[in-house]
């Protein structure tokens, strides 16, 4: 179990810097926010593209 949780907390490390490197939207679905909410979160990033996977400019 340990070695478990151990490869799943490097992994999401891993994966939050190559989200961040990239340039990309992060949504924390860890506030307790309902489905809805995290829906409308990933719709207003989705929404606030200006080309497919990427942030406008100078966000």
């Amino acid at each position: 179990m340990d070695q478990f949780l151990a490869r799943t907390e490097r992994y999401q490390t891993l994966m939050t810097e190559a989200v961040d490197r990239l340039g990309l939207h992060r949504i924390d679905a860890g506030r307790g926010q309902s489905a809805g909410e995290l829906a409308d979160m990933v719709i207003a990033a989705a929404d606030a593209q200006t080309a497919v996977g990427r942030p406008p400019t100078g966000q």
